[in-house]
């Protein structure tokens, strides 16, 4: 718990970020919600979230770290570079998931009675599963970018592109599988946890080659 206090410490500035975008979402919810002709606007808005998180946050996690040398206190703690990882991690991910939970309710009370196709986009994109697994991808995109270039410059504008590219593959994707809504956010969901697992690991090794 103390390795979690002090890497949620040390994010703080990235929650602040969220938050904020967070409140402007708000603000669109409300406007949406006074201003019929624009419904839609918060759902085209919602996917965007996990560029900005992967952004403001994955990308700079562990490259900053690396620039500052701030991991050298935590190591030399005797705290495994594994420990230390999941610890960062596992507290960005929890900001990330809530920051999507709140999000997907700000929807909710701003379209309670959306219809239309559930497979069309944006509301595929910011309903269900999907947007979750979507924006844990995301942000370990963004952090196993930092750990392998070592510099949140190169990391940050790489991890974004990726985000985005993966967001047309998914849609591409989808076109290509007859399947109805739940078969299919089941099915992309466990692909970006499976990927996710796999750039966790190249983390780990990126940062077990560093001295």
């Amino acid at each position: 718990m103390g390795l979690l206090w002090v890497a949620w410490r040390g994010q703080r500035a990235q929650f602040a970020a969220i938050a904020a975008l967070l409140l402007l979402y708000g603000a669109a919810a409300l406007v949406e919600r006074s201003e019929p002709e624009l419904t839609g606007l918060t759902g085209q808005l919602a996917g965007f979230l996990p560029g900005a998180v992967c952004l403001v946050w994955g990308a700079p996690l562990i490259a900053r770290e690396l620039e500052t040398g701030t991991f050298k206190l935590a190591w030399a703690q005797s705290v495994t570079r594994g420990r230390w990882l999941a610890a960062i991690l596992a507290s960005a991910a929890a900001g990330a998931l809530a920051a999507t939970g709140t999000l997907a309710a700000l929807l909710t009370w701003a379209l309670p009675d959306a219809g239309g196709d559930p497979m069309a986009w944006p509301h595929y994109e910011s309903h269900g599963i999907v947007p979750f697994a979507r924006v844990v991808f995301a942000l370990t995109l963004g952090a196993a970018l930092g750990a392998v270039t070592g510099h949140s410059r190169v990391a940050m504008p790489l991890a974004v592109l990726l985000v985005g590219v993966s967001q047309l593959g998914g849609r591409a994707m989808r076109g290509q599988f007859h399947l109805s809504y739940w078969p299919m956010q089941s099915a992309e969901a466990a692909a970006y946890v499976g990927i996710t697992v796999f750039l966790t690991g190249i983390a780990y090794l990126a940062i077990r080659r560093r001295a």
